[in-house]
């Protein structure tokens, strides 16, 4: 009979932590660097290695789905040898790799959403969204998210066919001691720090994402694919280097 009475008073007391929990615990900054990002101007790294880049503003769409106190961080980012990229008719265009920062405000909970929810709202088409190994140029071993899609971009011609095109994605979050490439494990933490320390680690979210051409068969396509995932991986790695205050993210 005692375990039939016991079973609902516990299950009242963890309940009953809800209401004696911190909504929200002291917020303990992000680890990017200062140094390196102009948080206050949005500015990214500008100069990296090879690598020249534009800051960017992020469009209405963009800003609508974030709180007014989230910090948003754009940049273009080229070099010398980037893997051409043509539309329908054949017309080739500079390529770019696409970076996004997106720094959250006081209400950690609804600043940062995993990004394979936004781009199929956007239209991007099958998605596959697997973890990677990424050691950088000094050595820090990190897992990262590999995000790759189609974007069928509507034809000129009225009833035309949509042209694809690949993207390919890598993203990571990086929050006060913590960096991990997975949203549960960052939940997880969030919920740890809060409980048993009353504190709340804010949280960035860094993404580069690249555009590549489907080619007329698989073997086209996959090499067009390898070439991108090169490029976008030697930016990854030098950009994390130089974006990640490595004193306060401690590495196994």
């Amino acid at each position: 009979m005692k375990r039939l009475y016991l079973t609902p008073i516990g299950l009242a007391l963890f309940l009953g932590l809800v209401f004696i929990l911190p909504r929200r615990g002291e917020v303990a900054l992000t680890s990017l660097s200062r140094e390196t990002i102009d948080m206050e101007k949005k500015i990214p790294p500008l100069h990296v290695g090879e690598w020249i880049a534009t800051a960017t503003q992020p469009s209405v769409k963009e800003v609508e789905t974030l709180n007014p106190d989230t910090t948003f961080i754009k940049g273009m980012y080229r070099s010398y040898d980037m893997p051409p990229l043509h539309d329908g008719s054949g017309r080739l265009f500079d390529t770019a790799i696409n970076l996004s920062i997106v720094i959250s405000g006081f209400d950690i909970n609804n600043s940062i959403h995993r990004p394979e929810r936004c781009l199929r709202a956007q239209g991007h088409i099958d998605m596959l969204s697997l973890p990677s190994d990424l050691i950088t140029p000094t050595g820090k071993a990190i897992k990262v998210q590999r995000l790759t899609s189609t974007f069928p971009i509507p034809s000129e011609k009225k009833g035309g066919t949509p042209f694809p095109v690949g993207f390919i994605s890598y993203y990571y979050f990086v929050g006060h001691k913590h960096l991990t490439h997975d949203h549960l494990s960052r939940t997880i933490i969030d919920m740890k720090d809060r409980l048993l320390l009353g504190t709340d680690q804010q949280w960035s979210f860094v993404m580069l994402s690249m555009p590549y051409n489907h080619g007329k068969n698989m073997a086209e396509t996959e090499k067009n694919l390898a070439m991108t995932d090169k490029k976008i991986r030697q930016l990854l790695g030098e950009l994390t280097d130089v974006m990640v205050d490595w004193k306060q993210i401690p590495l196994p």
